[in-house]
């Protein structure tokens, strides 16, 4: 799955692809943007009691597992319950969500084939599975923020994909506290969202730019205690080239692990895909389409494994 700036720079993409008025303000694009981060950010849960991000980050796994139209069906009646003051930060928040999923399902098998590729080639990298895919999804991020922005990491910080108001921070929790019960049955706060969030703009601080004292030194304290480092496999370094061969611009044949179908399509191409998928996915969510929706979700997950729309 792609990482936080490639999911803001979808979202800046597809914003123009709503309808005139569903964004009508800067507080609503924030809450748009921030959503395109999707459950990710439940996975940053770190300063809290173990119980508490524990079951931020099942949900995070619950949601990326499966039961899509479920969950977007919850997530819209969420909306509909918000006081009348919210409910266009609502909806924006809800759409953004649907971004998320839309270009996870495209790229999170290609991201898998990349990783167990070069598993199957060094034994070593298959034993350090996340890390790999940390730096796979790194890369990606840090190629796409200069292909398509001509911008680095110095220049657009990570963090500063995060930019929120208490607001956003309310209503996109009380949102995904609704998501949980409606259709996990989970019990989550309301306001687990934004510590999330706080964690979540810690940690992209702290590693950013990869390579520097700061990162190192994080690196070398994990490294201490779990022999590898997940926080400096996501760190972004700062890319000015064109070039990236975890982009696959030279469009090398790639199996997809979960159907077995073989493609030669680039991020760039699938990127182009989500794009295109994402207005008729959100016809359906803002009309209450379910029949429409479950059609178009065609039983991927996030991950963008099939037969997962229970």
């Amino acid at each position: 799955m792609p990482a936080v700036i490639t999911h803001h720079i979808f979202g800046e993409d597809i914003a123009g692809a709503l309808p005139d008025g569903m964004l009508s303000d800067e507080e609503e694009l924030l809450a748009f943007l921030l959503a395109n981060q999707g459950p990710d950010p439940l996975f940053a849960r770190r300063l809290a009691l173990p119980g508490r991000a524990a079951a931020c980050h099942e949900l995070a796994h619950l949601i990326q597992g499966g039961g899509v139209t479920r969950a977007l069906m919850a997530l819209r009646e969420g909306v509909s319950r918000l006081p009348v003051p919210d409910e266009g930060v609502g909806r924006a928040f809800a759409l953004g969500l649907l971004g998320h999923y839309a270009l996870d399902r495209a790229a999170h098998p290609f991201v898998i084939a990349q990783q167990r590729a070069l598993g199957e080639a060094d034994p070593e990298l298959a034993a350090c599975a996340r890390e790999v895919h940390a730096v796979i999804e790194a890369d990606i991020d840090a190629w796409i923020l200069w292909e398509k922005r001509r911008a680095t990491v110095l220049e657009r910080p990570a963090a500063g994909n995060l930019m929120r108001t208490a607001r956003v921070e309310r209503v996109g929790g009380a949102l995904l506290s609704q998501v949980a019960l409606a259709a996990y049955g989970r019990v989550i706060g309301a306001g687990e969202y934004a510590l999330c969030m706080r964690d979540y703009e810690l940690s992209l601080r702290l590693v950013d730019p990869a390579g520097s004292p700061r990162s190192r030194l994080v690196g070398a304290l994990e490294r201490a205690v779990r022999g590898r480092s997940l926080a400096e496999a996501c760190a972004h370094y700062v890319w000015r080239t064109d070039e990236c061969a975890a982009a696959n611009l030279e469009l090398r044949p790639w199996e997809n692990p979960f159907s077995g179908e073989v493609r030669s399509a680039s991020f760039a191409d699938l990127f182009d895909e989500a794009r295109l998928a994402y207005p008729a996915l959100a016809e359906a969510f803002v009309r209450g389409d379910e029949r429409r929706l479950r059609e178009l979700v065609g039983g991927l997950s996030y991950e963008g494994r099939p037969g997962t729309d229970d």
